[in-house]
């Protein structure tokens, strides 16, 4: 009796020690969980009603907790109370209460945003409690270590500008060792919008405090850069490092000039950027929707941590496309379009240049009226120009638009880059995206030979009548504002037109 009765008692015992371990184990992983780090999850360019991408990338944050951040462009096409209602909100609308949203220009289509504001409520200007339309829309916040800025490239962000002095004080208040900011509108960019110049005092003030991480979309595409100073020179010890994130649902775009600093591009993918804020450094990884297979992900140090030099990422994958991965689908156009002679094709950019006018009195910006959907980057033909002397040189050389009397910006899409050159160094850029007339005016047109451009849009975006026309450029004489160069797309009958007109000498 008492022999049987040991192994019993011993076996007891056992059972016994093996579920106080368990609770042990599972007590320790209890408060391990509390004490993870934060992550944040960014995408821009998000929801439109006639795409299914949008609800693609929202499932993704279905499975992931942490916060969310959007870049701008938040409901498509322009940002109205019932486009935020009927889009936005059964998508990305289901994580409203944990996402610290931006604006974007499109969402700016309503005066003053106000279905933004509307929408976000008190989350998208929580320095204005309570505004509605024609808010600030920057403000900050911490998120574990680090210090998070989120700003508004639709309103003035010049360097004397109230939101760029509310930045420096906010910054120089947050010597976090960590910090990162995002907004819509990138200062440096491979894709069809290209680097925004106006962004420059934004990008300066986050240099000179010493940010570690910035944001964007604007561009829908995926891009990542290495660390850069204010004048977009390669910094490894103290730049910023910029990731284009414009991948949330709206159709993608392709690099028409790809720049030095220039990591990793993806332009076939939808989805969105995970950042592992560690009280040092971070981790991030592009999380693809279901049946997509690209990422990208590494791990580096905050420029002001004392630890050890930037880790090089774990993970740099050849994301060039090829024929396999998944292209973007091109809107369905009301009429077939047939090809041409005279025809634009229906899913390859064009390069037009514009032909040579002497003498041309007006101006020819470089413009990029509507964004192509295109699964393949192309690289964009540079036409080759005549003898003649840069058009415009004594400004666009310059680097910025101070040289002209006169200059219209519509909400800061009329820049001077790098990527618009045709001759020099710089040229002018204009991003067309509503019907809004953006222009520089010439004073001395004769001086001048003549005028090249180049224009990429989108036939399948529009939907035109037979007989309607959509004006690409116009050209006017400075005196009597009389037109003597047009570009128009038309259609007539069932096909499309690309039509060049000009007034000769004799009217």
């Amino acid at each position: 009796m008492n022999f049987r009765k040991r192994p019993t008692a011993l076996v007891t015992f056992l059972v016994l020690a093996l579920l106080t371990l368990s609770t042990s184990i599972l007590s320790s992983s209890a408060v391990i969980t509390e004490t993870l780090d934060p992550v944040l999850f960014a995408a821009g360019d998000i929801t439109n009603c006639s795409r299914t991408q949008d609800e693609s990338t929202a499932q993704i944050l279905d499975n992931q907790a942490g916060t969310v951040v959007t870049l701008g462009d938040n409901a498509y096409p322009d940002g109205t109370s019932d486009q935020f209602n009927t889009c936005y909100e059964p998508t990305w609308g289901r994580h409203k209460d944990r996402t610290n949203p931006s604006p974007g220009n499109h969402d700016y289509h309503v005066a003053g945003a106000a279905g933004y504001f509307t929408y976000f409520g008190d989350k998208a200007t929580p320095q204005e409690p309570g505004c509605t339309a024609n808010c600030l829309g920057y403000y900050s916040y911490n998120l574990g270590d680090w210090h998070i800025v989120a700003l508004n490239s639709e309103i003035d962000h010049t360097a004397l500008s109230p939101q760029v002095q509310w930045l420096r004080a906010d910054l120089a208040a947050n010597p976090n060792v960590c910090t990162l900011a995002y907004y819509h509108k990138p200062r440096f960019s491979s894709g069809q919008h290209g680097s925004n110049t106006g962004m420059q005092a934004v990008w300066q003030a986050l240099y000179d405090n010493g940010v570690d991480v910035v944001l964007n979309g604007h561009d829908h595409l995926y891009e990542r850069f290495a660390p850069q100073d204010a004048l977009g020179q390669s910094d490894p010890e103290n730049g910023i490092r910029e990731f284009i994130v414009g991948t949330g649902g709206a159709s993608l775009y392709s690099f028409p000039t790809i720049l030095p600093n220039s990591e990793v591009r993806e332009n076939t993918t939808w989805g969105v950027l995970k950042l592992t804020l560690h009280p040092t450094g971070y981790d991030w990884e592009f999380l693809p929707i279901a049946g997509q297979t690209f990422t990208d992900s590494g791990t580096t140090n905050c420029s002001g941590a004392a630890v050890t030099p930037t880790v090089t990422p774990t993970a740099t994958p050849d994301v060039s496309p090829t024929p396999t991965e998944v292209p973007s689908p091109t809107p369905t156009p009301t009429d077939t379009l047939t090809p041409t002679p005279s025809l634009i094709p229906t899913e390859t950019p064009i390069v037009t240049p514009t032909p040579t006018l002497e003498p041309s009195p007006t101006p020819t910006p470089t413009l990029e009226p509507s964004p192509t959907p295109t699964a393949t980057p192309f690289n964009t033909p540079t036409p080759t120009p005549s003898p003649a002397p840069q058009i415009f040189s004594n400004s666009f050389e310059s680097g910025d638009l101070s040289g002209w009397t006169s200059s219209i910006t519509d909400a800061g899409d009329l820049s001077v880059t790098g990527t618009a050159a045709l001759v020099g160094s710089y040229g002018m850029q204009a991003v067309l995206d509503d019907n809004k007339s953006i222009y520089v005016t010439d004073e001395t047109p004769f001086a001048e030979t003549q005028y090249n451009s180049r224009f990429y849009f989108d036939v399948n975006s529009l939907t035109m009548a037979k007989n309607n026309s959509h004006i690409i450029l116009n050209g006017y004489t400075g005196s009597t504002n009389k037109l003597i160069v047009r570009l128009i797309l038309r259609k007539t009958a069932t096909v499309y037109q690309l039509q060049a007109k000009i007034l000769n000498d004799s009217n």
